[in-house]
């Protein structure tokens, strides 16, 4: 396939493609934007004094080969202050010799594979690289315009740690992703008040640890998003908090019954398998609980059933089932799981909130896919790994747009 150049927005190419003695492809281009005539220094009218060729660098070709753009740059002259000045542009970078869309592509191409790499394919300094990529991570999740009326803040696997991030549950693409909770608290606010804004009644998903009482406050409040938000709490959360604090009871009770916590090992693995796909020899364990330590399968049968609740065929309705388990571990005299029914309770309205919208639990089946990147690149930074994950979602919207404009310029077309 034949690689075509294509001119930057507001530009016009002027001759034919050239090829460099070493090897770079040479492209001419002028100006199709109006010049301002202004001049910079005084405030005057300035013309039109000829032009001059500035060389930037942009995008590699397809095959990899450097491509350099010769622009004829217009020069001006003030006819009060007779100051020389010349003509800006959007597409060309004011403060390096690099086009404002090769900027872009450096960073992007940094995050995924390194300053190094790129800088030696591009024969551009590793210190310009890393700028150009500092330059790009600073423009993301900027545009909260993107987000459909619907997000997630979930923590997510990226650069060897769970990060909280923001994603969007109906157009399933990561917008932002924070270092830490610490981080998260400080600027989700700013974020909070903006989406609210632009959404009169936002679906605001969160994973139950962001919102539960501790020994610190919450790290999302209820009234962060506005009184017209849907507030709802992820079934996959609330799964494995019920699941943990669970386990954590019956710890209390192997403690006093076996000290030695190796001995532990195949009891948690065991109670951490459904019901459904066990074996024989993990069946016959579990009927060996039943008889020997029935204290351990009460905690494994209130597992099970908890998280039965929310299957279709269960019978009655989500709200009736989990009412039932509640009072199921409020009156369990071994266990002492009322913190955790307490913790259920003071979120209840906003774990039924979730059963009412269809999306969310599709969402929630791809969210490892939304959220993961290339298993080939473990050794990448958070700031990389952020940029890549961020890029990849703005690129998914904007191909989506141009999709969505080019259809309509059909539709248009044809009511002609």
């Amino acid at each position: 396939m034949t690689w075509q150049f294509t001119a930057p927005n507001g530009t016009d190419v002027v001759g034919p493609l050239e090829v460099a003695s070493d090897d770079r492809l040479v492209v001419k281009l002028r100006s199709t934007t109006p010049a301002d005539p202004t001049c910079p220094h005084c405030g005057a009218r300035r013309f039109k004094n000829g032009t001059r060729i500035v060389r930037f660098r942009d995008i590699p070709a397809a095959g990899g080969q450097p491509v350099v753009i010769e622009w004829l740059r217009q020069k001006f002259i003030c006819g009060i202050c007779h100051r020389s000045s010349h003509d800006q542009h959007a597409a060309f970078d004011r403060r390096r010799d690099m086009t404002a869309r090769f900027v872009e592509w450096v960073g992007k191409e940094a995050a995924e594979r390194g300053f190094t790499a790129v800088a030696k394919q591009t024969s551009v300094n590793p210190k310009v690289a890393r700028r150009a990529f500092r330059d790009t991570e600073k423009r993301l999740a900027r545009d909260v315009g993107l987000l459909s009326d619907a997000i997630a803040i979930e923590p997510i696997d990226l650069a060897g740690s769970k990060r909280p991030a923001i994603i969007d549950a109906k157009e399933e693409f990561v917008f932002e992703a924070y270092a830490s909770v610490d981080e998260m608290r400080a600027r989700l606010p700013a974020f909070a008040s903006e989406y609210s804004h632009r959404h009169e009644h936002p679906i605001v998903v969160t994973d139950l640890s962001f919102v539960l009482e501790t020994e610190v406050p919450p790290a999302i409040h209820d009234d962060l998003f506005g009184p017209t938000a849907v507030r709802a709490v992820s079934r996959i959360s609330l799964e494995r908090e019920a699941t943990d604090r669970i386990w954590m009871a019956c710890e209390s009770l192997l403690r006093r019954k076996q000290p030695d916590k190796d001995s532990w090992r195949f009891v948690r693995a065991l109670f951490a398998r459904r019901q459904s796909s066990v074996k024989t020899i993990a069946r016959r364990q579990l009927m060996a609980w039943k008889k020997m330590e029935p204290e351990l399968y009460a905690a494994y049968e209130l597992k099970e059933d908890f998280l039965n609740i929310w299957q279709p065929e269960a019978g009655a309705s989500v709200k009736g089932r989990l009412d039932a388990w509640v009072q199921r571990i409020v009156k369990q005299p071994v266990l002492h799981l009322e913190a955790l029914a307490a913790a259920i309770a003071a979120h209840r309205e906003q774990i039924l909130a979730f059963y009412r919208y269809d999306f969310l639990v599709g969402f929630y089946e791809e969210l490892n896919e939304i959220t993961s990147l290339d298993e080939n690149r473990t050794a990448r930074s958070f700031s990389a790994a952020r940029a890549t994950l961020l890029a990849r979602g703005l690129a998914q919207e904007k191909t989506k747009l141009a999709n969505l404009i080019e259809r309509h310029a059909e539709i248009l077309k044809g009511e002609r």
